[in-house]
């Protein structure tokens, strides 16, 4: 006799419904959605950060704009105000080290980490409320191409930006909502 592996969707939707009171009752709310009194949403205080241009040791470079069209996908993603309330000033490094050594000492892998600095500025006081770092590291494969190098590299760079990006909306997503008064 064969039995169904098939889920017990009414068991499934229990659980759903208990865990949901339960994370409720710890006190969970979402990051993004309204504040608990109803008077504010952490979108629109977020809205008022400009963004400064991202600079790599004190230079521009392609890099700092990815970085920086990330950050306002997701802290301004309707665009930035003209009055902006805070000002996010960043600074970044790279590192890139290659390991994995064949026998004629060739490099097989390579390590790329993203280090970027970061504060928050507000602007009518010009005091940093909030200064902090985020970090990602991504490690590829070296073919024998220089072109597939190149390509994996730039692929790695979009990844570790992003990464970063994620890393820094949500720290000051936190900061905001606990630190923000509620209107």
């Amino acid at each position: 006799m064969q039995h169904s592996m098939r889920p017990n969707f009414f068991l499934i939707f229990v659980k759903g419904i208990i865990l949901t009171l339960f994370i409720s009752g710890c006190g969970y709310k979402p990051m993004y959605g309204q504040f608990s009194d109803g008077k504010g949403d952490l979108r629109n205080v977020m809205a008022n950060i400009r963004i400064a241009s991202i600079t790599e040791e004190g230079r521009s470079s392609r890099i700092g704009q990815v970085i920086r069209n990330n950050l306002l996908d997701r802290l301004t993603p309707y665009g930035e105000t003209a009055q902006a309330e805070y000002i996010l000033k960043v600074t970044f490094l790279i590192e890139e080290h290659g390991y994995g050594i064949r026998e004629d000492e060739s490099v097989t892998l390579q390590n790329l980490k993203l280090v970027a600095a970061y504060q928050l500025e507000e602007v009518a006081t010009a005091k940093i409320v909030l200064d902090s770092a985020a970090r990602a590291l991504v490690t590829y494969d070296l073919a024998q191409s220089d072109y597939s190098n190149m390509i994996a590299r730039q692929a790695s760079m979009k990844r570790l930006s992003e990464e970063i990006a994620n890393q820094m909306a949500t720290k000051i997503g936190a900061y905001f909502s606990k630190s923000v008064p509620k209107e």
